[in-house]
């Protein structure tokens, strides 16, 4: 088949781990290339995003009239941003290395495919995903051009990663993008759909794949559970909380409470488990301090 014709667009590619966030209304689940992910599951402590991927794909999914199933695809990235204006992030690891874009793990949107009872599912076109982005409050991969493909195909492979800017960090010297991507900004089914990447040919050297797993075993210090906690109290999570248990603030704080420690044990079992009584105790106090701040008490 030919390629189609008209306006496309170019977005610059992501060096990451790939996710999937679907749901049906009802259920969300997130999910790596080839499983789905458990609570429990070690992979680049996505449960510090969990909340705010819930509720993204629930909004993406009530934005959508009588879909049946909606899909966010996206990639994990960050983990280190080597500056030294830029603080590290406590108990992360580098999602890939080689290109840096922050110190914390991240989620970045590229496409929303959309299933209906009657039809075959449709990729959204790239305009309808950054509305939609822009609605649930996830950020989109950055926008290299728009318009015809055979002026977007002379758009160089080498350039720095927009990334950064994008996140308000300060530029790091030759942080080059891993590579740009090319499809039609059209609504296309997944059998008939043209996406071109262009990837630099650096990539294949060692510097670019020289991330460790996400250690589970990570030894933080009061301190820095404290700094991840309090990232964890947000407003996604305030209206997630509000959802389950009503209006009641002291309610509402408790259930932020046992979320985020929910998610904080999951990403980080070994230094919970190794919390002393009185440093439990004083982690649960600033979340819930934090909670009820962020509730307006």
């Amino acid at each position: 088949a030919q390629a189609p014709g008209g306006t496309w667009v170019a977005t610059e590619k992501v060096h990451g781990a790939q996710v999937v966030v679907a749901t049906d209304g009802r259920v969300v689940r997130v999910g790596k290339r080839k499983a789905w992910l458990e609570i429990d599951d070690a992979f680049f402590g996505w449960q510090l995003l969990r909340v705010e991927l819930e509720a993204a794909a629930r909004g993406a999914f009530a934005a959508q009239a009588d879909a049946r199933v909606v899909r966010l695809y996206g990639e994990l990235f960050g983990g280190s941003y080597p500056h030294p204006e830029v603080a590290a992030s406590p108990g992360t690891s580098p999602v890939q290395t080689g290109i840096w874009y922050a110190p914390d793990v991240r989620f970045v949107l590229f496409d929303v495919l959309v299933e209906t009872p009657s039809a075959e599912p449709v990729f959204l076109a790239h305009a309808e995903v950054e509305q939609l982005a822009a609605a649930v409050g996830l950020p989109v991969v950055p926008l290299l051009g728009r318009g015809p493909r055979a002026v977007l195909e002379r758009f160089p492979v080498h350039f720095p990663s927009r990334v950064p800017a994008l996140l308000g960090l300060p530029p790091l010297p030759d942080n080059i993008a891993e590579g740009f991507v090319l499809k039609p900004d059209a609504r296309a089914t997944p059998s008939a759909r043209y996406v071109v990447k262009h990837k630099i040919p650096e990539l294949d050297e060692g510097r670019f794949d020289e991330s460790a797993p996400w250690n589970p075993d990570a030894a933080l210090s009061l301190a820095e559970l404290q700094e991840v906690a309090a990232r964890l109290v947000n407003p996604a999570r305030v209206a997630s909380a509000r959802s389950k248990v009503g209006t009641d603030p002291a309610t509402i704080a408790e259930e932020v409470l046992l979320d985020v420690l929910v998610d904080l044990e999951a990403a980080f079992p070994a230094a919970f488990r190794g919390l002393t009584p009185e440093a439990d105790e004083a982690l649960r106090a600033l979340v819930l301090e934090r909670a009820q701040h962020a509730i307006g008490r």
